[in-house]
């Protein structure tokens, strides 16, 4: 009978791997090892799907400028003027006037930039008193006028403006303005003496130093088209040249405008 040859360290180190391994605590620590190797896939897969489905959604470049057009609804109280020796009163209604914005974007939500604005507007002209001590160096109003007339003119408004406010959606705003508020080219209306024409003081009118702070809402139709209600208060300050002593030169103004805004342009 042969005897035995002894194992080979080889297979004599896989025996033991094997019977380690079907030792209870062998077993274990491979379960061990097979749960924590499927919960870090786990997390690695979540992981990469909360990164592919978080990125953000590309976006259209911010607009570098802006320009606006619309209509304002102007209401003015009354205004004293010594070149035409009249009160001007301008009632309660609104007074219409076209306007227009170019505006030059320092980030997405703030623009500095010019506004004009143009109208014809009714007023009706009422003579000052003046004193025999203060006399009055300006031209008397014509005839027709002289117990008061009605009369046009053109409302001329030209402002450097800064505006505050504005994304997609619906939003809030506040704007700020300072520039000059003219009055051209007054004349009589035919309807009121049956004389049409006259002219009423000078032809180019007086341009008053005036200044705006509004308030409102707008509402962004796309990245580059915005709607745009605002309410603003306004002061002007009119010249004091011929007027009756104690008579005020300053005037206020309301206007509720509404306004389309057109973006174009970059200025990333």
């Amino acid at each position: 009978m042969r005897e035995s040859q002894p194992a080979s360290p080889r297979r004599a180190a896989l025996h033991s791997a094997l019977r380690a391994g079907n030792r209870p605590d062998g077993r274990r620590r491979f379960a061990s090892a097979l749960s924590a190797a499927a919960v870090a896939t786990c997390l690695c897969a979540t992981t990469l799907t909360a990164q592919i489905r978080g990125r953000p959604a590309a976006r259209a470049p911010d607009a570098g400028w802006w320009f606006s057009g619309g209509a304002a609804a102007v209401i003015l109280n009354d205004i004293s003027d010594g070149a035409t020796r009249s009160t001007w009163k301008f009632g309660s209604d609104p007074l219409w006037q076209l306007r227009g914005t170019l505006e030059k974007a320092l980030d997405e939500a703030t623009t500095i930039g010019v506004s004009a604005g143009y109208g014809v507007i009714d007023v009706t002209l009422s003579p000052l008193t003046y004193t025999a001590a203060k006399p009055p160096t300006s031209p008397e109003l014509p005839t027709q006028c002289a117990s008061g007339c009605d009369a046009q003119t053109q409302l001329w408004t030209l402002m450097g403006q800064f505006r505050s406010g504005g994304s997609s959606g619906f939003h809030t705003l506040f704007e700020a303005a300072g520039g000059v508020t003219g009055f051209r080219d007054m004349r009589v209306r035919a309807d009121s003496s049956g004389v049409a024409g006259v002219a009423l003081g000078p032809k180019k009118g007086p341009f008053d130093l005036s200044g705006t702070l509004g308030a409102g809402f707008g509402y962004g139709l796309s990245s580059n088209l915005h709607i745009a209600l605002v309410q603003e208060f306004g002061i002007g300050w009119h010249s004091k040249s011929d007027l009756p002593d104690g008579i005020g030169r300053t005037w206020r103004v309301r206007t509720t405008r509404a306004s389309l805004r057109f973006g174009f342009g970059s200025h990333r």
